[in-house]
């Protein structure tokens, strides 16, 4: 190597036997693996992305604590195509990693979520009117899913995944629907002819809740519904997830805000404190609400949009930035979250505006 060389000694000698090294081919696509929390997953190229739930942004498997375990004993369930029965508080990630799965595996994937007051029949069937052949049935998504499964970009079908997020939300219309499918676990579905139609060989089922089937005990999720025990006992195993560790979610956060950690690192540090105190309290019922991922981001969003506006850092930025969330709470509330919050933020303690 030439002595006006700008590359040191050692990186021209790494390069070097490296670069002299015998090239290994890239594995096949039928030998194409990803790993997903710790295991490892084949991917099935003959799936369109399309077909499958998006990445979720900045997602990370949890490794650490509670959350990992539980997780770990999702990924099991879906792998080995066990029905699983997801539940915890918002924001814990229970739909999140069944997204991550089938972003990840290429798992062909539908979703159908519970929002009172939405008409889930169209995924199914409905009646049909045609020009002078009278009425019929009309096959929605869902239901050819379910029955023919989900065409590979090979044309071969394949067996689909069904999420059925915020399961303990349906009204009564919805709920009849639930019991369709539940049923439909047992491997068959009703139509609307009468006859029962076999489910597609494999089809695999996850709901998600924010209660455990009995209901939100604390009065938070107003739309959480009882569910029935024959449903409940049909939904494969159950898992409750928890927030992630610290050490986990900050990981994500910093991939989420790079330039907002860049500009104020503290802001981590202090957030730390604050999201510990919090959640301990809302889990004791001190304070009535939540901080999930999603409040956290909001907080950090606001921090991030003061210093892109302003071109400064402020002495209190994530004082400021945590109004995003205090302002949704009430007077009593929000002055005992401030109470909690206060010790750990820099640049003096939130005040109340005048």
């Amino acid at each position: 190597m030439s002595q006006n060389s700008s590359i040191s000694s050692e990186v021209f000698d790494a390069w070097r036997n490296r670069a002299t090294k015998p090239r290994r081919p890239g594995p096949r696509l039928a030998d194409l693996t990803v790993g997903v929390g710790g295991f490892t997953a084949a991917v099935d190229t003959g799936v369109s992305a399309l077909e499958c739930l998006p990445l979720p942004n900045g997602y990370r498997f949890p490794t650490k604590g509670a959350a990992k375990r539980a997780s770990e004993r999702v990924l099991m369930a879906l792998l080995k195509g066990r029905h699983c029965f997801i539940h915890g508080m918002p924001g814990t990630g229970k739909d999140a990693i069944v997204h991550a799965y089938s972003a990840l595996t290429r798992k062909p994937c539908l979703m159908v979520t519970f929002r009172p007051g939405t008409d889930l029949a169209p995924w199914f069937y409905m009646r049909s009117y045609a020009d002078g052949s009278g009425t019929g049935w009309k096959y929605g998504a869902l239901w050819y899913a379910l029955t023919e499964g989900i065409m590979g970009t090979d044309g071969k079908p394949r067996a689909p995944l069904i999420l059925l997020s915020d399961v303990d939300r349906a009204d009564s219309a919805q709920a009849e629907w639930f019991r369709i499918l539940t049923d439909s676990i047992s491997g068959r579905i009703l139509g609307p002819d009468g006859k029962m139609h076999p489910i597609f060989p494999g089809t695999q089922f996850v709901c998600t809740a924010n209660s455990c089937g009995t209901g939100d005990s604390r009065g938070r999720m107003t739309s959480a519904n009882p569910i029935d025990a024959s449903i409940m006992d049909r939904l494969g195993r159950a898992v409750e997830f928890t927030y992630l560790n610290w050490e986990d979610e900050v990981q994500v956060l910093r991939e989420k805000f790079p330039r907002l950690v860049e500009a104020a690192p503290d802001v981590l540090v202090q957030l730390q404190g604050c999201c510990e105190s919090l959640r301990k309290a809302i889990s004791n019922e001190e304070i009535y609400g939540e901080f999930t991922h999603r409040g956290i981001c909001e907080v950090l969003t606001e921090c991030q949009d003061r210093v892109d506006l302003l071109g400064k850092v402020e002495k209190n930025l994530l004082s400021l930035g945590f109004k995003a969330w205090l302002d949704r709470l009430d007077a009593d509330n929000r002055l005992a979250a401030k109470r909690l919050i206060d010790p750990y933020m820099k640049g003096g303690s939130i005040e109340e505006e005048a």
